[in-house]
């Protein structure tokens, strides 16, 4: 057994063999969390924006991968992580792909329940089949008086071998056949207004504006008002039909495939809609490609939001 990293004088929590589960739910609860790690069902991934806070507080059991791990360069951060890399993370923490796997975000915005998708539509797409996300994050099972760790967690190193399966994944060249109307799949935007308007970008975008003919569907309708909990699967139904957002075959793309991932999650794995795939690379990449979009400004009047957000980054 290997202590993943170093204990730095801090007590350890000892990971052994982890009972193979049965398939989990995708998003489970604080108690139903506890009730899997007592019977030793799962393992437990905390993907928190801090490795000190984890450090200083964690659930018993957890290890921790930082989210940039399972993400791209700056220039593309939307890009799939390079394998053989994503392996050694995995495998270092004690990860293979045979196990029960519960990932946990911070739990502070709804934002951070698109990174645990995130996540999650990877760990699926390069061959695991056990994953759930627990809703609320860490925040939540800290509130619900669940006992906490300090420390690094120690671990079993795994060696996963990982095959990425491009079912649930729409790379460029098919979202381009889409826009060019060789396909009949929905293109459906996951982004706030201002970005479905054409009014702001990611910062490694080109410029603002939406793929040609896409509808918008912003990520946070999915959530309880002003929390970062995902709303139970009967009220997800029902806005998924009365949206209608049940279109098998729909794509799924924001700015870097991270809201995305939100609604990627919430129609494949929830609504249950066949054959949703998430545009990992999204706007960034398209932009930096040059494809045709809409909702783009003119030049005036991007100098103008450029202008607007530079002195915007200023106040803040």
């Amino acid at each position: 057994m290997t202590v993943w990293k170093s204990l730095l004088g801090a007590s350890a929590f000892v990971i052994g063999s982890i009972a193979q589960a049965s398939t989990l739910e995708p998003v489970i609860d604080s108690f139903r969390l506890a009730d899997l790690l007592e019977s030793q069902q799962v393992k437990v991934l905390e993907i928190r924006s801090e490795e000190k806070a984890y450090l200083a507080s964690h659930i018993p059991g957890s290890v921790y991968i930082p989210y940039g791990e399972f993400r791209g360069p700056k220039t593309n951060p939307g890009k799939l992580p390079e394998l053989k890399q994503l392996a050694k993370s995995l495998g270092s923490r004690g990860i293979d792909t045979l196990d029960s796997v519960v990932i946990v975000h911070d739990g502070v915005t709804t934002t951070d329940f698109g990174a645990a998708a995130r996540v999650y539509w990877t760990l699926k797409s390069v061959g695991f089949e056990s994953l759930a996300i627990l809703n609320g994050g860490f925040r939540g099972y800290q509130k619900d008086g669940f006992e906490l760790a300090s420390g690094w967690t120690a671990v079993e190193p795994a060696n996963p071998q990982l095959v990425f399966n491009a079912t649930w994944y729409a790379d460029t060249t098919e979202v381009a056949k889409q826009v060019a109307g060789q396909g009949n799949a929905k293109l459906l935007d996951a982004r706030l207004d201002a970005f479905y308007a054409g009014k702001a970008w990611h910062d490694a975008a080109a410029r603002p504006g939406i793929l040609p003919g896409a509808e918008q569907f912003a990520f946070e309708a999915f959530f309880d008002k002003n929390t970062p909990l995902l709303k139970h699967a009967n009220e997800v139904q029902s806005i998924v039909t009365s949206q209608q957002l049940n279109q098998p075959g729909t794509i799924s793309y924001c700015n870097t495939g991270h809201w995305a991932a939100t609604n990627w999650f919430v129609l494949s794995e929830v609504a249950k809609v066949p054959d949703v795939k998430l545009y990992a690379e999204s706007m960034v990449e398209w932009s930096a490609l040059n494809k045709p979009m809409e909702n783009v400004p003119t030049s005036v009047q991007f100098a103008i939001l450029k202008t607007k957000k530079w002195f915007g980054n200023l106040v803040n």
